[in-house]
């Protein structure tokens, strides 16, 4: 005989047996009783027996849920879920009868076990008193996994009851024993996730704007903010305490005067200081976290905050600060100098203040070392310092001329330690992820230094950077446009160079007939930066440089390269970049008069090899067996395919258009006369796509 109400370890095998078929005859019974409730008279349920049942096995289930086991408890878990569907059923039946006027008794309900439910919930959630919170642990890690399921179930909860669930956590609260710094440990975490999440199960979404306005909520915050848990001793009470005040800022926002003692905490011993690198990694994160969210009252702070932060930067105390982790604290120092309101000038100081430390550890690097001798451990100094200037400018969304001044004067530097160390990966990654950031900060003062970082990115980049250099070249087209011309102009040829050599070839295939399946991947993974790359030239009307002394040579191979991911690849995204890429150079080029009377010779290869290739090629390609025009995917190149018939009638004329796509194409297939006649009367995308689809629907049909 097993006693499911006392833990026997050698018995828990057969326990577990026991809760999971609790747990499925339970779900089995709610399903009926549900019926019961919602639908009274047309019931088959023998109400009676199944609420017999179901009282007797949920006395059973709060056995199987406290058990001191998770695997016994978790197997009933789903039960307690399913308990606040049948919760929510009673809800809404108590709510039409009293709309009826009806009284509705039922001989079972959850709502009268509810305050049980959330009571083992919230003991199940604590965790062991000497729990060690590594969660890489194999066991504690399915602690980890058994305390998500049950947020979950809370979630459920409070969804269904938010009143109830709301009064029983201002019970929990204050049952725990006062000061907050000398409560226990599992008690107090598992306190504050029920606050932590509480959110989440409440509707109407978003959760957190609907819970802000709960005085009794709100009332809550306040009083863990004045109280003194920031001095308790155990890492995780700390963390969730800052989570939840990150979560909660809007009551930071509103009642400024529990700020300080927040932003003292966390930059302090309890935070940035902390003897555990996880909480101080935490620490620096929340940190930004929560300047991010309220920048708007932090400006009698933020001097102090500055110098607090960058002094601890400069001069870590007894317990140092991890190089990522360092990165938040940047961010947040530009967040402080950009976002509160600072006057430029002291905006000019303090960043001034603030840079001059790395400047001057790059300068330093430079003068005093060989870089290439030792470049694994001097990438590391100098990325991390380009690291630092880039996201201290993320604070500042359009920064006044004296910022500019401060940013445009670390431009010369960066590329002096790319010059130094272009093979160093990270020195790479640092330097685009820089560049971005004075794209976006410096506008067009950053163009005319672009073309000396972007020749040193394109010769030295891998198969794992290689995309970042696209990004980089895509932003500038899309940030300048046509302004960009001058910057990117001398890059097209070598970074299509580049990409073609970073391709794998049949060559490389040893005596196989097939390129095996992992290089195909990437070699269209690198077509499709190439791809994207040509598109955004066209699309942001950067095309001038197909036609430069740089690249003019190269353009019949760049129509070939496209005109190849426009007919032959398969993969509809690629495809239609392709098309949309042909699109736009017809929209541009294609028109008599709109290229220099120099380019007119390009001007018909171009008009020739839309006529001549592109269109029957694309025909072709759509009218092939593995194009499912039906797919989703697929027929949006048959609508890109429209747009750029029509774009070539409008700017070469209806003979012309009827020549490249009646006469050369369609005479040649069997396509009905209607549907060519179709082709001739449309003007517009619209038309040419509907006729489209009815020839594909009237070849292929046929076929």
């Amino acid at each position: 005989e097993i006693n499911i109400s006392e833990v026997d370890v050698t018995h828990v095998d057969a326990v577990i047996a026991i809760a999971g078929l609790i747990c499925k005859v339970g779900e089995e019974l709610l399903q009926a009783w549900d019926e019961y409730i919602t639908n009274v008279i047309t019931s088959n349920c023998d109400v009676d027996t199944v609420a017999l049942l179901l009282r007797q096995l949920v006395s059973l289930f709060f056995q199987c849920y406290a058990y001191d086991d998770i695997d016994v408890s978790g197997a009933v878990v789903p039960l307690a879920s399913r308990l606040t569907v049948t919760l929510g059923k009673e809800k809404e039946a108590a709510s039409t009868s009293g709309e009826t006027g009806s009284s509705m008794r039922l001989a079972f309900t959850v709502s009268e076990h509810l305050p049980q439910l959330l009571t083992v919930m919230y003991n199940q959630m604590c965790y062991p008193e000497h729990y060690d919170f590594d969660f890489e642990d194999d066991d504690e890690a399915e602690e980890e996994q058994y305390r998500a399921s049950l947020r979950k179930l809370y979630q459920a909860i409070i969804r269904v009851s938010p009143d109830l669930s709301l009064q029983f956590l201002c019970s929990i609260l204050s049952g725990i024993s006062s000061p907050l710094s000398s409560a226990p440990t599992p008690e107090l975490e598992a306190a504050l996730r029920l606050v932590y999440h509480y959110c989440e199960g409440i509707r109407p979404p978003p959760g957190l704007k609907t819970v802000m306005k709960n005085d009794a909520f709100r009332q809550i915050l306040v009083a863990l903010h004045r109280s003194d848990i920031t001095s308790h001793p155990h890492q995780e009470v700390l963390m969730l305490y800052y989570d939840l005040s990150v979560r909660y800022y809007p009551v930071l926002r509103d009642v400024p005067e529990l700020l300080p003692p927040v932003l003292g905490a966390l930059s302090g011993a309890s935070g940035l200081q902390h003897p555990h690198v996880r909480m101080r990694s935490r620490a620096c994160y929340l940190l930004l976290k929560l300047i991010g969210a309220i920048p708007s009252v932090l400006r009698s702070y933020a001097e102090t905050a500055v110098n607090g932060i960058q002094g601890l930067l400069s001069n870590p105390a007894t317990f140092p600060i991890e190089a990522d982790d360092k990165l938040y604290l940047f961010e947040a120092i530009g967040i402080l100098l950009g976002k509160t309101g600072m006057d430029a000038a002291e905006q000019q100081t303090y960043l001034t203040a603030v840079m001059t430390p790395h400047v001057r550890s790059i300068e330093e690097v430079l003068r005093c070392s060989n870089a290439r001798s030792d470049p694994e451990t001097w990438g590391t100094i100098l990325s991390a310092s380009i690291s630092a200037i880039a996201y201290l400018s993320k604070g500042f969304k359009n920064p006044c001329q004296e910022v500019q001044v401060v940013l445009l004067e670390t431009v010369g530097i960066c590329h002096r330690v790319l010059q130094a160390l272009p093979e160093n990966d990270e020195v790479r990654s640092k330097c685009m992820i820089y560049l971005q950031r004075m794209i976006l900060c410096l506008g067009p003062q950053i163009l005319p230094t672009m073309p000396a970082f972007l020749d040193l990115l394109i010769a030295h980049c891998n198969n794992q950077d290689v995309l970042d250099v696209s990004h980089l070249l895509s932003q500038l087209c899309s940030k300048f446009k046509s302004d960009a011309i001058g910057a990117v102009d001398t890059s097209v040829s070598p970074f299509l160079r580049k990409c073609y050599s970073l391709m794998p070839s049949i060559d490389e295939t040893v005596g196989q007939g097939d390129m095996p399946p992992h290089l195909l991947t990437e070699q269209l993974s690198i077509k499709k930066i190439s791809y994207s790359f040509l598109q955004h030239v066209v699309t942001y009307k950067v095309t001038p440089v197909f036609v430069s002394s740089n690249n003019i040579s190269s353009f019949h191979q760049i129509l070939q390269f496209m005109g190849d991911g426009a007919i032959n690849v398969q993969e509809p995204i690629l495809k239609k970049t392709c098309i949309m890429f042909f699109r736009e150079l017809v929209e541009q080029w294609a028109a008599d008069g709109s290229m220099p009377s120099e380019h007119i010779a390009l001007q018909r290869g171009l008009v020739q090899f839309i006529d001549e290739t592109i269109i029957p090629g694309l025909i072709k390609s759509l009218l092939d067996p593995s194009f499912k025009e039906k797919d989703a995917m697929h027929a949006r190149n048959v609508t890109q395919t429209a747009k750029l018939l029509a774009v070539l009638r409008e700017k070469r004329g209806a003979v012309e258009f009827e020549q490249a796509l009646i006469v050369n194409v369609l005479m040649t297939t069997q396509c009905p006369q209607s549907i060519i006649d179709g082709f001739r009367s449309a003007t517009d995308a619209k038309c040419i796509e509907k006729t489209l689809r009815e020839m594909l629907a009237a070849i292929k049909g046929g076929q």
